[in-house]
């Protein structure tokens, strides 16, 4: 664990996992603190970014796009879900940097889906709405390897949205990247616990607040489009799980990971020491972000496309 990496975890994570614990607020709230200030840091660390970036919408659901200077080859593109507990978070903002340093690294455009919010928008809206988005941009690219990709609540949505459109017989993405994916959202697994003092990022009721948010009060939070570990993955396209072994998520992983292995899919889980929650979303600020974000450059390039 580098130095930069301990200072971002104990001296700004750490106090604001604290705050939320005392005052528990609404998402709302956050998104009224965290939104403008990622679009501060985002704005001031622009010239390093080697992005473009435009708006667009698909299928009436609005979306950002950021292309790499270097090269815009649409043999392959990247659709990605942010995270945010289903609450707060946006590509334009709070994961802007972290984005772009990935379509940078990677030289593959990312198409990002602003979906709607809880709690003002409950399930099943966010899933609606990236469906929708979804059969969009691949009806855009026929004919171009396309990769799913999402954080968090992002990485549970995407494999929500995966066994949606597996069941409806749409276009399946060509492979799937998941960080530290929220895929049980009764909030149940043993790392909610052993885990909860050395995550930095977030205490053990977070989690379960935006849950409450997401879910209305008559719905089950088992259920597979909620909480997609408890569904089949037979069919998923080959996947990538990367998580920290400090996150209170890590069990989200691991049991996703397995479930995925015992209905055939070909699903490789990266565990990186010493890492807390979305650590690669913080770009220049710590050396193992770039690492991680190369390491999935790497498994991306493991397909098809790049052996013809």
């Amino acid at each position: 664990m580098s130095i930069r990496s301990i200072l971002v975890s104990e001296l700004f994570l750490r106090p604001n996992k604290f705050l939320y614990r005392i005052f528990r607020p609404t998402p709302k709230t956050i998104r009224s603190i965290i939104h403008p200030l990622s679009s501060i840091a985002s704005f001031l660390t622009s010239p390093i970014q080697r992005v473009t970036s435009e708006k667009d919408e698909f299928d009436g659901v609005p979306g950002v796009i950021y292309h790499p200077i270097k090269t815009r080859d649409f043999r392959r593109v990247i659709v990605y879900l942010h995270g945010g507990g289903y609450c707060w978070g946006s590509s334009k903002n709070t994961h802007r940097i972290g984005l772009s340093n990935f379509a940078r690294i990677t030289k593959i455009s990312i198409y990002c889906i602003e979906y709607r919010l809880a709690p003002e928008h409950p399930y099943p809206a966010a899933l609606e709405d990236v469906q929708k988005a979804w059969n969009d941009i691949t009806r855009r690219f026929p004919e171009s390897e396309i990769i799913l990709a999402g954080d968090s609540a992002g990485g549970g949505l995407s494999l929500a949205l995966m066994m949606r459109i597996r069941d409806n017989g749409a276009k399946m993405p060509d492979a799937s990247v998941l960080f530290s994916p929220w895929t049980d959202l009764t909030c149940s697994f043993d790392s909610y616990n052993t885990r909860a003092s050395s995550e930095p990022m977030f205490p053990r009721v977070a989690p379960e607040d935006h849950a409450r948010y997401y879910v209305p009060e008559k719905i089950d939070k088992s259920i597979p489009e909620i909480s997609p570990v408890n569904g089949s993955f037979r069919g998923l396209p080959r996947l990538l799980i990367l998580v920290g072994n400090r996150e209170i998520l890590l069990d989200d992983s691991r049991q996703a990971c397995d479930k995925a292995s015992k209905d055939g899919v070909d699903v490789r889980l990266d565990i990186w020491p010493k890492m807390f929650h979305d650590w690669w979303l913080f770009g220049f600020l710590i050396p193992e972000s770039e690492k991680c974000l190369r390491e999935v450059a790497r498994w991306i390039c493991l397909s098809n496309l790049d052996s013809l």
